[in-house]
C-alpha cells in the first residue's frame, strides 16, 4: 500500500474501517479521515467516524496493530463513495467528456 490509498481496515472484533492510508509503523496503522463501514437494510453504508458513539475524527487517526486484523485495498465503487464523502470534489457517476 501506498500513502493516499483507500484502504479496509478489518479490526480484530470484525469490524471494517475505511479510510486513506498514511503510514505504518512498529505498533501503530495511520489512516486519515476513517470510516465506519455499517450493513443496513438498503446495503452497506458509511458512518462518520470509527465507533456509534464517538467523536468523527477529523484528520489522521493511529490504530494499534494489536488491534487489526489486516488491512487491503478498498474495491473501486467504495473506494469512490468514500471519496466523495471525504472530499470537496465531486466525482462524475459516469466516465467521459462533459459537453
Amino acid at each position: 500500500m501506498k500513502k493516499d490509498d483507500v484502504v479496509t481496515v478489518v479490526l480484530i472484533n470484525g469490524a471494517e474501517v475505511i479510510g486513506r492510508f498514511v503510514e505504518e509503523k512498529d505498533n501503530t496503522l495511520v489512516i486519515n479521515k476513517p470510516r465506519m463501514v455499517q450493513v443496513t437494510q438498503e446495503g452497506m453504508a458509511m458512518v462518520p467516524g470509527i465507533c456509534m458513539t464517538g467523536e468523527e475524527p477529523k484528520g489522521d487517526f493511529q490504530f494499534n496493530r494489536s488491534g487489526v486484523l489486516f488491512v487491503i485495498n478498498t474495491v473501486e465503487q467504495l473506494a469512490t463513495q468514500y471519496s466523495s464523502m471525504t472530499s470537496s470534489i465531486i466525482i462524475p457517476k459516469t466516465k467521459g467528456l462533459l459537453q
